[in-house]
């Protein structure tokens, strides 16, 4: 069917609000997408934004590391070899030249628990000349064998010194060195001494952790030491939020901030701050100091702390949300689309009905009108004739009657039902009389299962209805000459009453739909049944009245036993 065509048989509407919803669940899934993208892009500049500050830190303190670092051997320690500037051969100063306690800043334990020994290599012979007593034989190949190697590297060259963790008999300790350069940039010697900075001395790290300025100004609780903010601070103290309160003139300290580890070259944690603090695998930094024993510096945020370090803090995911706000315009587009189809099947049901209604009022007319034109006409040839064709007006207008009384029924938006004693025989007997004329002309016969009087409670008019329905079924669908039992008894509690036919029977996939109204089974506007698909409708709808209980189920022997339990009334017989 063309969609012009499907417009004129249902109205544009429904295909208009169709069209509508469809529209709604693409927009929304569009605009879930576009805003779940545009939060993941923001999100990620954030935490860009927010690492980026964690690799600045970490820069800031391999700077002031460096520069501790410098301040201990270039102005102190060697200050008698003076590395930064180019040297002759002949003029390179004694091993001795280097003072006995190189480095007085030192904390390494008693001198007689920490003998300091120093020494010079030579180069390119390698031979080496110690002062002040000699190191174990181990660090005495690397001194010989490796300190020469590492000061050619780049970055020896530039710092002009270095130290070296190794492993002493008395747990770690540090070697440190400076090379000696000609002026065409030519390693002559090699002078150092032997330390513990970075292995029992880390005071310059815990020094910098806690005087090295990280936190940025813009983020709440950075204020300078007589700014007017500073005075601002101390009045809002009680202002602050949970994560950020409390007073620092000088910033919030690092150790609200962040957490600091410094590993060696063989990935050995030498110093952290706080220890066991908070830290984000999301947000870090790390940078290297390869020329002070290969040590890295980590810098991770606090991950309660991150998100003020970004103005507008770090953006949470909106994706619950947007989903949530899909899946309810799909859930609306889903009970639109069910509310559409409804509409359209009563549309439907609507046209079959009025189709139905339509050839089952021609046919008894043409019937009725034919017979009354050959009475009118006087064209009947005997009296015989003439009685059975009085019969056939009278069987189809009761067809009529019967057919008026179901849409009349069905339309009935609640059934009250005058609810009293019924003899279910009698109603029987008096519905097979009723329905014998039908039953004769399509050569059937009705037989009466009975035992006695059955009292049940109902409404004598809906258990005649019922009858007549399931009777005008049976004769419909039934074979010609078929015989059809009404069957009464009582069970206890139960009337139950039944009509036997020997019909093709209902499919199992049917019985539960052939109770709905407009339900035909295999029926169409030009089969020999006919029928508006009321009739079970009907029935259903007064046994429910009725508080009875109505059933299809399958005969052995072929055709359909329809049921119906009645209540058993309980105050005798019947008026």
């Amino acid at each position: 069917m063309s969609i012009a065509s499907q417009m004129r048989a249902y109205g544009a509407r429904p295909l208009l609000l169709g069209g509508a919803l469809l529209g709604i669940v693409v927009v929304s899934a569009l605009a879930v997408r576009e805003s779940m993208r545009n939060a993941q892009e923001r999100k990620a500049v954030a935490e860009r934004t927010v690492r980026d500050y964690a690799k600045f830190a970490g820069y800031l303190y391999t700077t002031r590391a460096y520069l501790s670092a410098r301040e201990r051997t270039l102005f102190q320690a060697y200050r008698a070899i003076h590395p930064s500037e180019p040297w002759v051969r002949s003029a390179l100063p004694p091993v001795t030249a280097l003072p006995a306690i190189p480095d007085t800043t030192e904390r390494c334990g008693p001198s007689a628990q920490w003998p300091i020994y120093r020494f010079r290599v030579e180069m390119p012979s390698r031979s080496v000349t110690y002062a002040g007593g000699r190191p174990a034989p181990g660090i005495e190949a690397i001194i010989r064998d490796s300190v020469p190697i590492l000061a050619t590297r780049r970055w020896v060259r530039g710092a002009r010194f270095g130290y070296l963790f190794v492993e002493g008999s008395e747990g770690r300790e540090t070697v440190a060195y400076a090379p000696a350069y000609d002026s065409a940039d030519k390693l002559l010697a090699v002078y150092g001494y032997r330390s513990c900075y970075g292995v029992r001395d880390t005071t310059d790290y815990s020094q910098m952790f806690m005087v090295v300025r990280v936190l940025p100004p813009m983020v709440p609780g950075y204020v300078e030491e007589g700014s007017p903010a500073a005075a601002a601070d101390r009045a809002n103290d009680f202002y602050r939020s949970k994560e950020m309160r409390g007073r620092w003139p000088m910033g919030m300290p690092a150790e609200s901030l962040l957490v600091l580890t410094i590993t060696d070259a063989q990935d050995k944690t030498i110093y952290q701050a706080p220890k066991g603090g908070k830290s984000s695998d999301n947000f870090y930094g790390v940078s290297e100091l390869p020329f002070l024993g290969g040590t890295t510096y980590w810098v991770s945020l606090r991950p309660d702390v991150a998100r003020y370090l970004v103005v507008g803090g770090i953006p949470e995911s909106h994706v619950p949300a947007s989903l949530l706000l899909l899946a309810g315009s799909i859930v609306l587009a889903i009970a639109g689309f069910a509310s559409l189809r409804s509409e359209i099947r009563l549309v439907n049901s609507r046209r079959r009905f009025l189709a139905n209604v339509s050839h089952e009022l021609r046919t008894p007319l043409q019937q009725i009108l034919m017979f009354v034109q050959l009475l009118r006409l006087g064209r009947t040839r005997s009296e015989e004739e003439r009685e059975r064709s009085l019969e056939i007006v009278e069987r189809e207008t009761h067809r009529l009657i019967a057919l008026s009384n179901s849409v009349l029924t069905a339309a009935k938006p609640a059934m009250q039902l005058n609810s009293r004693p019924v003899d279910v025989v009698n109603v029987a007997q008096t519905a097979a009389d009723f329905f014998m004329p039908l039953a004769e002309a399509r050569k059937m016969r009705i037989e009466l299962d009975v035992e006695g009087p059955s009292i049940a409670r109902g409404d004598p008019g809906a258990v005649r209805q019922i009858l007549i329905n399931v009777l005008d079924n049976a004769a419909k669908y039934g074979p010609i000459g078929q015989t059809i039992t009404i069957g009464v008894r009582s069970e206890g509690k139960i009337v139950r009453l039944w009509v036997d036919d020997s019909g093709p029977g209902i499919p199992a996939s049917h019985r539960d739909n052939v109770w709905k109204p407009f339900f035909r089974v295999g029926g169409t506007l030009d089969d020999a049944t006919g029928g508006a698909g009321l009739g079970l409708s009907i029935v259903r709808d007064l046994a429910t009245a009725m508080d009875a209980e109505a059933g299809l189920s399958e005969i052995p022997g072929g055709g359909t036993r329809f049921s119906l339990a009645l209540h058993s009334s309980q105050n005798g017989g019947a008026p």
